[in-house]
């Protein structure tokens, strides 16, 4: 359900996130595949999804230069792994990047002083912290090291039924050295916790903490030093470091290390977000909500009444994003028949009782229009 702009319910978000229709196999099929797994993107026209099960581990390293997509695969993740992945994520935020984000899974409300106790009440959902306002810098990374010792102790409980995902932006450099981050990453497998971390500079990344990411993503990066430090780390060959530096916005070469210690690298031609549809929601004056993607919605108003219908029904999606069904009928049928109007509202999935009452309520006000 959609509530005030926020989805209340993991099903309904899984619902609304499209999958892209131009790969060799169709929609239903990635869909369902990425049930278990995390789509990413795609290469040679195949879908490339995160399982895993077949990982060494299950934190995840994205690098990049400004505008290389990398953020644009970060806030992605967070909802795929949330939505589709049935994860509880942990967000960080330092600079406010991600709250609205966050905001739209109904988690951008927590206060950063009450991690302790959202760590005792950890469920399917968003649970973020935001520190944009914290001041001075140093308060701020001492809020952020109690929130990551909360994480830590909450961890090693082991009470937790699903995967939980940290997410850092670049701001995780501010807790370089904290002994609840380098926990996190030794022992985050053994409880089921990833941490998923990015960065612009492959130099800033201390060796050992990247060997415990066993997923890398490298979008266009200029340095070669850094380069070669990555290619020594995950055996990269030269062929891989020269492609990294000229990628196209979007694109990507990913690393991952398997857990019979293989490493797998393949070129991610272009990395795809998710979509996730407005919502137009009918109402009636009594229990009815009916929540519909805008998508859906548009192509049956058009395909049954007519452009013209859909121009002036859109007008009825007012700011809190419902249109009240009586009204709906109402303005549908001066522009084409009540056959027409009924076959929309049987298309759109609403109760047979509703529609007979609306309609009643519509050819009232009509009547009552028209001084009858």
């Amino acid at each position: 359900m959609i509530q005030n702009g926020r989805i209340g319910r993991v099903e309904h978000a899984v619902d609304l996130i499209r999958f892209p229709n131009t790969l060799s196999q169709n929609a239903e099929e990635i869909e369902a595949r990425s049930r278990n797994c995390i789509f990413v993107g795609t290469m040679h026209n195949s879908p490339y999804f995160i399982d895993f099960g077949l990982l060494m581990n299950p934190h995840i390293f994205i690098c990049g230069v400004t505008g290389s997509g990398k953020t644009y695969l970060m806030r992605s993740l967070m909802l795929k792994l949330w939505a589709v992945g049935g994860a509880t994520l942990l967000v960080l935020d330092f600079t406010g990047e991600y709250y609205t984000f966050a905001s739209f899974a109904g988690g951008a409300t927590n206060d950063p002083k009450n991690a302790d106790m959202l760590m005792e009440e950890m469920n399917n959902g968003i649970i973020y912290f935001g520190l944009k306002d914290i001041a001075p810098e140093q308060a701020k990374v001492r809020m952020a090291e109690s929130i990551m010792g909360a994480i830590v102790k909450r961890m090693r409980t082991g009470r937790v039924g699903r995967r939980v995902f940290l997410l850092l932006d670049e701001a995780w450099k501010l807790l370089e050295g904290s002994v609840a981050l380098e926990t996190l990453l030794r022992e985050g497998r053994k409880y089921g916790y990833g941490l998923v971390f990015s960065s612009q500079l492959l130099e800033d990344i201390d060796l050992a903490m990247l060997s415990n990411a066993a997923t890398v993503f490298l979008f266009r990066l200029q340095n070669r030093r850094g380069l070669d430090r990555l290619a020594v780390n995950y055996g990269l060959a030269d062929r891989h470091v020269a492609a990294i530096q000229s990628l196209a916005v979007g694109s990507c070469i990913a690393v991952q290390v398997l857990t019979t210690g293989k490493r797998s690298v393949c070129m991610i031609e272009r990395v795809h977000g998710i979509e996730v549809e407005d919502i137009v929601c009918i109402v009636s004056g009594g229990p009815m909500r009916l929540e519909i993607g805008r998508r859906k919605f548009e192509n049956c108003i058009r395909k049954n009444c007519g452009a013209e219908a859909l121009g002036d029904t859109l007008s009825l999606n007012g700011s809190e994003g419902r249109i009240e069904l009586a009204r709906l009928i109402s303005l549908l049928l001066r522009h084409c028949s009540g056959d027409a109007v009924l076959a929309a509202m049987r298309e759109l999935a609403v109760d047979e009782g509703d529609i007979a009452d609306a309609f009643a309520a519509a050819l009232a006000a009509q009547v009552g229009a028209n001084g009858v």
